[in-house]
């Protein structure tokens, strides 16, 4: 008997303690405390300008708050206010004509003149479609390469003689296959 009236006690005593969270957590997502108050009010936009290391634990951070600028002190012990001042305003450029883009022809006058400086880089070469019209298209170079000014620094292609027992040669690629279908027939 004794132990079914402390099995209840502790049912009855859990109950209570979850039903107590359970109203806790309702409070505050509605906002009834503290913590949830602020949702009303519009929240303060924060933004990290720059964060720059000066110690183990120490740091200085420039932040932008509500159009204020801060720079705090960042340590263990906690943060500083050392400087404050208005943020600078964004550097937006508002286009109201319209914009003209650099020709194929100033174009390569700009590599001529970079050319002229440093006669070792190589630079584009005028193409046929280019040369007629004042307007044409900057032309277009792959990421990663460089263009070519002259003929004699072109890519050279190896032939197949050269290329004879290389991972790069179609018949080495070939006789791999061939010995593997060997392999499985017999």
């Amino acid at each position: 008997m004794d132990t079914l009236v402390i099995a209840l006690r502790v049912a009855l005593s859990l109950g209570v303690v979850l039903a107590l969270m359970w109203v806790l957590h309702r409070r505050m997502q509605k906002g009834q405390f503290g913590a949830g108050r602020a949702r009303g009010r519009r929240a303060a936009s924060v933004e990290v300008v720059a964060r720059q290391g000066i110690g183990g634990k120490a740091s200085v951070v420039v932040v932008d708050v509500d159009g204020e600028r801060l720079v705090l002190g960042v340590a263990e012990q906690g943060v500083t206010l050392l400087t404050s001042r208005e943020a600078p305003a964004p550097d937006l450029a508002i286009v109201t004509a319209p914009v003209a883009l650099p020709t194929a022809d100033a174009f390569r006058a700009e590599l001529d003149r970079q050319d002229q400086a440093d006669p070792g880089l190589p630079t584009v070469a005028a193409t046929p479609q280019d040369t007629g019209s004042a307007a044409a298209p900057l032309p277009l170079r792959p990421r990663g390469r460089r263009a070519q000014r002259d003929e004699t620094k072109r890519t050279v292609v190896p032939t197949a003689q050269q290329l004879q027992g290389s991972v790069l040669s179609a018949d080495t690629w070939r006789q791999a296959a061939s010995a593997l279908r060997s392999r499985r027939t017999g």
